[in-house]
């Protein structure tokens, strides 16, 4: 069978995604809980406008929906708006950890401290939120605890084992602390996992410098430029 001919396998797929989207926006929302998922079929669709106005009248409808409030703070442009949002959500809810993650988002360029305990707040209330542990990590080496960052990036390979960037970040961690030997076995298998990981082929490249093996970052450095950096 050609290539050409493999997409139309998938049309009646294609369809269906079509049709449910339609039929998400055709309706005319009446209760608090329709206006909250025609809200977030909105956002889904990058429809920021109409999500927020949907967000707004579900929260009309029901001013202790949680829910409606964490989607809300999403979607607003005014950071204190939206932290406003977060925390609302958390009052009405407080185990929401989606909530508590969304907040340490809002914050993460303004106030680092308090990023960093909403991520872990929501880390206790969900172990498997991966998300929350790549953005915890981030800030931990920003902040120099790069032990904690290894941690955090270990329990995201525990979680997402076969995606590249999970080892290439750890990898990257363990070439920050100067464990070049450990970087070289992250990134490799990072490599493994994608063989056209443009990064993972250039911070390999430092750690084989790190450790002397010249003609082997050599030849990753070759790799990566034929591979050409990501625009």
């Amino acid at each position: 069978m050609t290539g050409k001919l493999k997409p139309l396998l998938n049309w009646p797929v294609a369809l269906t995604v079509i049709l449910l989207a339609v039929s998400v926006f055709a309706q005319s929302p009446q209760s608090a809980a329709e206006f909250l998922k025609r809200g977030i079929a909105h956002q889904e669709h990058q429809r920021f406008a109409e999500a927020l106005s949907d967000f707004n009248k579900a929260i009309e409808l029901d001013p202790q929906l949680a829910e409606a409030y964490c989607q809300r703070g999403k979607v607003q442009l005014d950071k204190r708006k939206a932290d406003a949002d977060f925390t609302q959500a958390i009052q009405l809810k407080p185990d929401y950890a989606e909530a508590f993650y969304q907040r340490g988002l809002n914050k993460d360029l303004t106030d680092e401290a308090a990023a960093l305990l909403d991520y872990t707040s929501a880390i206790k209330l969900n172990p498997n939120l991966v998300a929350a542990y790549r953005t915890r990590a981030v800030i931990y080496l920003i902040r120099g605890f790069n032990q904690q960052a290894i941690a955090d990036y270990t329990k995201v390979i525990e979680l997402r084992p076969q995606e590249g960037s999970s080892y290439y970040v750890r990898g990257t961690a363990y070439l920050d602390t100067g464990d070049a030997a450990r970087a070289i076995v992250d990134l490799s298998k990072a490599i493994e996992l994608e063989p056209t990981y443009y990064w993972a082929y250039q911070q390999r490249a430092k750690a084989y410098r790190k450790t002397g093996k010249l003609k082997l970052a050599q030849a990753d450095e070759a790799k990566a430029a034929q591979i050409g950096a990501p625009k």
